[in-house]
C-alpha cells in the first residue's frame, strides 16, 4: 500500500511541474493575434502542420513575455531594453523551427508583421500638473 501511495504522489508532482505557466497566463486576445500571425507566416513560409502549431505557441509565449515587460515598473530604458531582447529572443528561438531558407525569408517578414511597437509613457496625474505650476 505504502508502495502506490508513493507511485502516485510521485506521478502527480511530475504531471504538475510539467506543466508550462507561460501558457497559463494566457490572454485570449493574444491567443488569436498569435494564431493569426502564424497563419501569416504560413503564407509565406510554406510551414508544416506541426511548425505552424508550434510556431503559433511560441509567438503567443513571446507576445505574453511582452505584455509581462510593457506592464511592469520598469524604467521606460529598461522596458525597451527587455522588449527589444524580446524581440530577439523570439527570432533566435524560431531557428529551432524553422529551415534555413524559411528562418532567412521570417527574419525578413518579421520587421513588417511584428514590428516592436512604441513604448507608451503613462500620463501624470492632473495633482502633479497643479504642483508643477504652482513651482513656476
Amino acid at each position: 500500500m505504502k508502495y502506490y501511495i508513493v507511485l502516485l504522489f510521485l506521478i502527480t508532482s511530475m504531471t504538475s511541474f510539467g506543466q508550462n505557466t507561460i501558457y497559463q497566463d494566457s490572454d485570449p486576445k493574444l491567443a488569436k493575434e498569435a494564431k493569426d500571425l502564424a497563419y501569416k507566416y504560413d503564407k509565406q513560409l510554406g510551414l508544416t502542420e506541426k511548425q505552424l502549431l508550434t510556431m503559433e505557441k511560441k509567438i503567443e509565449e513571446y507576445l505574453i513575455k511582452e505584455k509581462k515587460i510593457r506592464n511592469s515598473n520598469l524604467s521606460i530604458e529598461n522596458k525597451i531594453l527587455a522588449i527589444k531582447q524580446n524581440w530577439a529572443d523570439e527570432s533566435a528561438d524560431m531557428s529551432d523551427l524553422l529551415t534555413r531558407p524559411q528562418l532567412q525569408l521570417y527574419e525578413q517578414l518579421k520587421t513588417e508583421y511584428q514590428p516592436i511597437e512604441p513604448v507608451v509613457v503613462k500620463d501624470a496625474d492632473d495633482d502633479d500638473d497643479d504642483n508643477w505650476k504652482d513651482d513656476q
